[in-house]
């Protein structure tokens, strides 16, 4: 997969571009031999030319579609969680959340419930500024908890705590309104929207969320994880 954060990613798409304009400009003198009266050189030189640019062309488009690619299943790391039960009886656990999507910020929460929801707003761009390397932009909103049972989460407190952090310091002198009139009228950005993961509480319980082009994604990373996870979603058995 191609990248075009090292040279060698823009060296496989440049390479064929040049090569198509030298094929053009062939092609163009082959051209005027011909209307000069030179069909033999003129014909020959409009062949190589047209071969040169269609191939380059090729080449070039293949390139931008592998880049493509690598950018869409891009992603990024935005935290590891673990848990340590506080009160299992009463379902109360330590949620702690280790940013590693910059420097390295270390949160606890107390929450109660059967499992975690982490929870960000996402700005996803479109695909030719994602070609060019512009990956999905988002902002972590809160962590909070959920139960299995929707009829068993009736009258249960809400626990909860703000992943936001500090407003950004770019706030303070140009008006957030500003910032997405821009972004609207650039005609980069796809849609802004709401994305969440969740996971089981449970005991030792440790998982890495990475952000993905389509929004979050979460895995276990030890066993206590795992096997929380896979008691709330067995692997479905194979087909006779």
């Amino acid at each position: 997969m191609l990248s075009f954060a090292s040279p060698m990613g823009w060296y496989w798409v440049v390479a064929p571009l040049a090569a198509a304009g030298f094929g053009v400009l062939v092609l163009l003198t082959g051209i005027g031999r011909l209307f000069a009266g030179e069909p033999a050189s003129g014909g020959i030189r409009a062949i190589i030319g047209s071969a040169f640019a269609i191939v380059g062309l090729a080449a070039s488009l293949i390139a931008f579609n592998t880049q493509s690619f690598a950018r869409l299943i891009h992603e990024g790391d935005v935290a590891d969680v673990s848990v340590k039960a506080a009160d299992p009886a009463n379902h109360l656990y330590d949620v702690t959340v280790v940013r590693r999507d910059g420097p390295g910020v270390t949160q606890t929460c107390k929450l109660q419930g059967d499992e975690w929801v982490l929870a960000a707003r996402v700005q996803k761009w479109k695909p030719w500024a994602n070609v060019l390397g512009l990956d999905a932009t988002y902002n972590l909103d809160q962590m909070s908890n959920k139960y299995f049972d929707a009829l068993a989460a009736n009258g249960k407190p809400i626990t909860a705590c703000d992943l936001k952090g500090p407003p950004l310091l770019v706030n303070q002198y140009v008006p957030q309104s500003w910032l997405f009139w821009l972004v609207d009228h650039a005609y980069v950005e796809d849609r802004r929207f709401g994305s969440a993961v969740y996971m089981p509480l449970a005991d030792g319980a440790q998982y890495h969320v990475v952000m993905t082009q389509s929004g979050l994604n979460a895995e276990p990373t030890n066993d206590s994880a795992k096997a929380a996870n896979n008691a709330v979603n067995p692997t479905p058995a194979p087909a006779p």
